[in-house]
């Protein structure tokens, strides 16, 4: 039984040779896909069938689509989708990451923008007017801490 399944291993890396295979876009187009599953199972029973009928057909598209980049062998073009998603999600990792940072530091630590690159600096909490240099473009700028 063991012999069977290693062949069975082998064919399929065979087969999977020179196609894309999995990725972050991969992922995230199955939990989307699990996520209009969801809501076509909720509203298609609470509100019409028409939800059901709708969001089960974007659910299967996106389910297919992901599939299909799987094993496309277009390599170049389906890095280029993953490379732009990744873009479009860090931008909100960033965000939230920051909005984390800020909570927790927010006893030690003040947020400041730098006003010519707009890069968010963290500094220590002391009261009174200081003055920072930016680690990006090496503008100074001064700040107050009131508290």
């Amino acid at each position: 039984m063991k012999n069977f399944f290693t062949k069975l291993a082998v064919k399929f890396q065979r087969f999977m040779y020179g196609r894309y295979g999995v990725d972050q876009l991969y992922r995230a187009l199955l939990w989307f896909y699990l996520a209009a599953i969801i809501l076509a199972m909720i509203l298609g029973r609470a509100v019409d069938g028409i939800f059901y009928t709708i969001f089960s057909v974007i659910a299967w598209g996106l389910f297919i689509f992901a599939f299909l980049r799987v094993f496309s062998k277009k390599i170049e073009n389906r890095r280029k989708e993953n490379q732009n998603w990744l873009k479009f999600t860090g931008n909100f990792k960033k965000k939230f990451k920051l909005l984390g940072n800020r909570w927790k530091y927010r006893k030690t630590h003040v947020f400041r923008t730098c006003p010519e690159c707009k890069t968010v600096l963290r500094m220590k909490k002391v009261k009174g007017k200081h003055m920072a240099k930016c680690p990006h473009c090496g503008k100074q700028f001064e700040f107050k801490v009131l508290f």
